[in-house]
């Protein structure tokens, strides 16, 4: 199975967004001080962002957020929903791209692919927040993914990773594709050291798949 942009794309068009999550990630709140590491004005990279709550949070705390999604729809019902002022602006460096941002300047968010997004155009960052993003990559796509990710780490960078090991058949597109502890430990440790910082496991309401979550938090070797 492999998912398109357009499949995503799609998908907020429809408001089949069984993947949004309508609240703070628990598993962020709680290890929050691992990943600032007691740091203010943090700069924080949201892959694959959609209009998680999670930015606002960021935000809300002081720290400048920068998100990446595909879609116009779930930019914008971002900014909407939590009523947020934003000015639209094009993206030269990046074809097709359009940046939207808060007037308060916290609030940086791409509609671009996400592979686009290099160094000397929006900058490294001192946290990276990856909760469902990973997951949705294609897994033909992943070392292009982490490479991507990991150039944008600045050389004190927290990355904090909810990894997901799952029955893909069960689970339905919740969560598209598993990522087993053993596929983390063998994208990420070239670059990275990688403690785990916590474990759980879940059933959503009405699909038969566990879901059996590990918090990762990694820093640049």
């Amino acid at each position: 199975m492999a998912l398109s942009t357009e499949y995503w794309m799609s998908s907020w068009k429809a408001g089949d967004i069984v993947f949004h999550n309508d609240f703070i990630y628990p598993m962020l709140q709680k290890h929050a001080e691992k990943l600032f590491d007691n740091q203010s004005n943090c700069r924080v990279f949201v892959p694959l962002c959609g209009k998680s709550l999670d930015m606002k949070w960021f935000a809300d705390l002081g720290h400048s957020v920068v998100g990446v999604d595909v879609s116009e729809v779930g930019i914008l019902s971002f900014f909407e929903d939590q009523g947020i002022e934003y000015v639209k602006e094009s993206v030269p460096e990046i074809q097709g791209a359009t940046r939207y941002k808060s007037k308060d300047g916290k609030i940086t968010i791409y509609k671009a692919n996400l592979f686009s997004m290099k160094k000397d155009i929006i900058g490294d960052f001192d946290c990276i927040w990856d909760n469902g993003s990973l997951v949705a990559i294609n897994k033909q796509d992943r070392q292009k993914y982490v490479s991507t990710l990991t150039s944008l780490m600045a050389d004190s960078c927290r990355y904090l990773l909810i990894a997901l090991d799952f029955d893909p058949i069960k689970s339905g597109v919740l969560h598209p594709f598993d990522v087993p502890n053993s596929v983390v430990k063998e994208l990420y440790e070239p670059t990275c050291t990688l403690e785990k910082l916590d474990a759980s496991s879940y059933r959503v309401h009405g699909r038969e798949a566990v879901y059996y979550e590990t918090v990762f938090l990694m820093k640049p070797k």
